[in-house]
């Protein structure tokens, strides 16, 4: 078996939210009854949620947040 390199990899998953909610727009654009509706929400947030995190590293690098706010996640304590 052939190992997958972390591109192909980020590939992947960027192409299955992608085609989720590819799939959640037709589910509700053909649909006539509520219950497929809600089928295809459900793929709609599953997709968007994957694209999200599949390109939360980028966005994080983009931003460069710590330089910005460099205390987030950080925890301080003040002793009264």
């Amino acid at each position: 078996m052939n190992a997958v390199s972390i591109g192909e990899y980020h590939g992947l998953r960027v192409g299955s939210a992608l085609l989720s909610i590819v799939a959640g727009c037709i589910i509700i654009g053909v649909s006539k009854d509520c219950d497929a509706d809600a089928v295809g929400g459900s793929f709609l947030g599953a997709g968007g949620l994957g694209l999200l995190i599949s390109v939360y590293p980028f966005i994080r690098a983009w931003f460069n947040f710590h330089h910005i706010l460099p205390n987030i996640g950080e925890t301080t304590y003040y002793i009264l």
